[in-house]
């Protein structure tokens, strides 16, 4: 190579090693989150305050996923929303055990970890004290004493004893008062009259959720169980709580959160808020989250066995109703619901049981329900960013 042709290279090689690498774009999507406030059975009386919970955690959380924020996030910030309500069997008014006192388990997970307590009391959040061990420790599972410790080692106060034991004091006129939008459609058996588009669209028998053709989700009418064939309860049975989410990154997250079964024994916990694939699963290819029976979700494990019919490349709705189904046969119980994601945030809720209350937001809309013959949609009005704006946010990285 003569002297000029080298000079030339030398020249390129700086102007090359000079030159920015492309900045990557980053891709931002509509995010989704669903809310859960257990399985089980309500009495009538408190249907209404059990939706109005459960539609106001999926809209304070949602808000969230739209100015930014993480997965992991909002699923705390939802479920922190449950454990303040004595309406659900977690922290604040959980079912008692042996001792009468509240004794409550929390996990959470995302794609990379996951964090879990045990035997914890006195915490007014325990899915907080989870976050920490996800975050704080090289564990996932840390229980009693040690809980306690690691809660004060983290700021997160200890309450005095007997707290989060409270009775129910709000008075129900303040809940009479709420509003909904609904579509109740005219049902023939066998079909729902669509309200918004006036075409008749035939009912799944197990999922939830439906999609129309414009492929925007909205809850409907499931036939799987007729609610006038259940003896109408007169006390509240209900199990753990839980929210999965999607955030603008397209990052999953998984929550429960649960004071187990009344009248436990001391030292027990909770498989579904202590046992990772029972009660919550989340990878890459989706997430869910459980409530139920304890001991037969424990022997089965669905939370891992749905995600694992999403790597199989499964529909979300066949990969849950499957599942259920499936675990309903083998254990002999149809005391069980489940609420997923899969990786492209596409929604599902699903349940066996009399009571589901369920919640979940997207593209600007709250979605609800409880029985199996409930439906209801509103717009969600407090959202304080354009559902379009895709800028930077407090939370980016």
């Amino acid at each position: 190579m003569c002297d000029y042709c080298s000079w030339i290279d030398q020249i390129l090689a700086r102007v090359k090693a000079a030159e920015k690498p492309e900045k990557k774009k980053r891709i931002y999507v509509d995010p989704i989150i669903i809310v859960h406030g257990g399985a089980g059975k309500i009495p009538r009386k408190k249907h209404e305050r059990m939706l109005f919970e459960v539609k106001n955690a999926a809209i304070e959380a949602y808000s969230d996923l739209i100015n930014g924020r993480s997965a992991i996030d909002a699923v705390e910030r939802a479920i922190s929303y449950m454990e303040s309500k004595p309406l659900f069997n977690c922290a604040k008014g959980g079912c008692l055990d042996v001792n009468d006192e509240i004794v409550t388990d929390a996990a959470i997970m995302t794609t990379r970890d996951a964090g879990c307590v045990g035997a914890v009391r006195d915490i007014e959040h325990p899915i907080c004290l989870a976050r920490r061990v996800l975050e704080n420790t090289k564990h996932v599972l840390i229980v009693e004493k040690g809980a306690q410790k690691l809660a004060l080692d983290n700021g997160i106060p200890i309450l005095p004893p007997g707290t989060l034991n409270i009775c129910e004091s709000l008075p129900s006129s303040m809940f009479e008062s709420m509003t909904c939008c609904t579509n109740e459609g005219e049902y023939d058996g066998t079909e729902w009259k669509n309200d918004i588009d006036d075409e008749k669209e035939e009912c799944d028998p197990d999922c939830v959720i439906k999609r129309s053709i414009e492929g925007e989700a909205y809850p409907y009418c499931a036939l799987s169980t007729d609610s006038d064939l259940w003896d109408e309860p007169t006390i509240l049975q209900a199990g753990a709580v839980g929210v999965v989410a999607y955030d603008r990154k397209k990052r999953l997250a998984s929550g429960t959160s649960t004071a187990g079964e009344p009248g436990k024994p001391i030292g027990s916990v909770s498989a579904i808020g202590t046992v990772i694939g029972c009660g919550i699963y989340t990878d890459e290819y989706g997430c869910t989250s459980i409530s139920g029976n304890d001991m037969s979700i424990y022997c089965y494990a669905p939370a891992r066995r749905i995600i694992n019919k999403l790597s199989e490349r499964e529909p979300i709705n066949c990969a849950v109703n499957t599942v259920l189904q499936s675990f309903e046969k083998e254990t002999g119980t149809s005391d069980i619901g489940a609420i997923a994601l899969d990786a492209k945030g596409e929604p599902c809720v699903s349940f066996k049981c009399m009571h589901f209350p369920w919640a979940f937001c997207r593209k600007g809309y709250v979605y609800y329900g409880l029985a199996q013959n409930e439906k209801y949609w509103e717009k969600v009005t407090i959202l304080e960013r354009p559902l379009d704006c895709m800028c930077i946010s407090s939370d980016e990285e």
